[in-house]
């Protein structure tokens, strides 16, 4: 992510360049309303760098200058939105997608964005499956995957979980290579009381992956304890404390909550 920012900044760095210069014959000048567009870009995609390099009071600053610049900006109420929703401001995450909303209520990425606000932050998951739904009626959008797992995430925590299955699946016929469907499949066979099943596919995500995060320890070791698997339980716990000792996934296990 840090470098995709950094390329898509340093493309905008270099047309804002070659955009305010030139003499050249049949060369146009961009006019004021392109430059501030141009501009409200760049310091867009500083939000997202500093955001990724968990410098949240630069990125607010740099996404607030830059909706100053063009409050039009559909991509940059977005940033605003996840800046302010890792922040647990809901308020002011709400008020961003609202914002991104009303210019862009046909956009996917925004209602997928939305929908997943919806669902994980507001605890609204039935709400959420109408975003889900527009986005995936837009054909032009290239990652509908995401918006396919999210929609099976946000299905399996209402108890559907044969729906949630089928939305997984459509989501690995998108996209073969979206591992991480594995897992949510494996979360679902285990809340759907499928142990077998969720040991299956969560040893297929894993055999994909060179690092397991913590919330994919806490998975497995949650799997493993339905399997009475008590072994492989201390191993993913083991792991959890050498690797993410402070993690909320290692506090669940040591609360029990």
């Amino acid at each position: 992510m840090r470098q995709i920012a950094c390329m898509l900044l340093m493309g905008l760095l270099l047309t804002a360049c070659v955009s305010s210069g030139g003499n050249e014959p049949g060369f146009k000048k961009p006019s004021a309303a392109e430059k501030a567009k141009q501009l409200s870009q760049i310091k867009t995609q500083l939000a997202i760098t500093y955001m990724n390099n968990g410098d949240y009071r630069l990125g607010v600053d740099a996404i607030d200058e830059a909706l100053k610049i063009d409050s039009r900006s559909v991509n940059a109420w977005l940033v605003r939105a996840q800046i302010w929703q890792y922040l647990k401001e809901v308020g002011k995450a709400e008020d961003s997608f609202n914002r991104a909303l009303a210019l862009a209520p046909e956009s996917a990425e925004v209602n997928n964005n939305y929908g997943w606000f919806v669902c994980e932050i507001k605890k609204q998951p039935a709400e959420s499956i109408a975003y889900f739904n527009k986005a995936l009626t837009d054909p032009t959008y290239p990652t509908p995957e995401i918006a396919q797992l999210n929609k099976g995430i946000c299905t399996s925590r209402m108890g559907q979980y044969q729906m949630a299955r089928t939305y997984f699946e459509r989501a690995l016929a998108a996209n073969p290579q979206f591992i991480v469907a594995h897992k949510e499949m494996a979360r679902n066979a285990l809340a759907a009381g499928k142990n077998s099943e969720a040991d299956y596919l969560f040893r297929q995500y894993q055999n994909q992956v060179n690092n397991l995060q913590a919330d994919d320890l806490l998975l497995g070791w949650k799997i493993a304890r339905s399997m009475g698997n008590t072994q492989a339980a201390y191993e993913y716990e083991a792991q959890l404390r050498t690797k993410y000792p402070y993690s909320a996934e290692l506090e669940q296990i040591s609360t029990g909550h």
